[in-house]
């Protein structure tokens, strides 16, 4: 595995990060950069927390700057992981039948059902950091981007236990090719995260619940895993990560 080539597809994919991709990327090169996911999360996360410092410096450690501060992530992100969750929603809340679910999230256009889903998430992550904000940067600074790390080793565990359901798509890429390997190499971006204390390990397996869960659900629902289902898999866990800190 071309380390260096594999991080960059990761970031360049994952983030607007002024990376760019390696030239020739192709799809085996998509499933090897899965290694890399929880390192764009400690990117993010050193984003987020310089982000946190400037805007309490601004405007205290209230709503506006947790407000700010998911604006910011979704920036960061290309809204990618947010689309899937509001794919995923209005598949599930649209149809009884896999097969209708799977076209519904596969039109680019977003229904009610999407909307709701997405208004409500980013309702949650802005309250939360609101809330949680004010102790943790007096204490535990760095536990606000255990989060960031976690969901996205959890968008690996779940390609690497899924099968995708459709012919072709780019979840493909990642969805039953993710191997062992990338698995373990990601999980060495993880274990610092357990060296911030149990507040930060409460995170960690709050913010892997949504895969764990999404691998049934989805499995049941659609027939496997799509692109959708881990990107709602990786908002999902930011969410009840940072819950987690909070009821910490």
């Amino acid at each position: 595995m071309n380390l260096l080539r594999a991080a960059r597809v990761a970031i360049s994919f994952l983030t607007i990060l002024p990376i760019s991709a390696p030239a020739g990327v192709e799809s085996r090169d998509l499933t090897r950069s899965a290694a890399f996911f929880p390192l764009v999360g400690w990117f993010l996360g050193g984003l987020l927390l310089l982000a946190a410092k400037i805007l309490i410096s601004l405007f205290g450690s209230g709503l506006t700057t947790a407000l700010g501060l998911v604006a910011i992530l979704a920036w960061l992100t290309r809204g990618l992981h947010l689309d899937g969750l509001a794919d995923l929603v209005d598949g599930l809340g649209g149809s009884h039948e896999p097969a209708r679910r799977l076209a519904i999230m596969k039109d680019s256009s977003i229904g009610a059902f999407g909307v709701i889903g997405l208004i409500l998430l980013l309702a949650i992550k802005a309250s939360t950091l609101a809330d949680l904000l004010p102790q943790l940067f007096v204490d535990h600074k760095l536990a606000l981007l255990v989060p960031l790390v976690a969901s996205r080793w959890g968008m690996v565990l779940l390609a690497w236990r899924g099968r995708y359901p459709r012919e072709q798509g780019t979840g493909h890429a990642f969805v039953g090719q993710t191997g062992l390997g990338e698995v373990i190499v990601s999980s060495l971006f993880v274990l610092p995260l357990c060296l911030l204390g149990p507040a930060a390990v409460l995170a960690l397996l709050a913010s892997l619940l949504p895969a764990f869960l999404l691998y049934f659900k989805a499995t049941r629902a659609l027939g496997g895993i799509t692109g959708d289902v881990l990107g709602a898999s990786c908002e999902l866990g930011e969410a009840l990560g940072w819950l987690a800190l909070l009821a910490w």
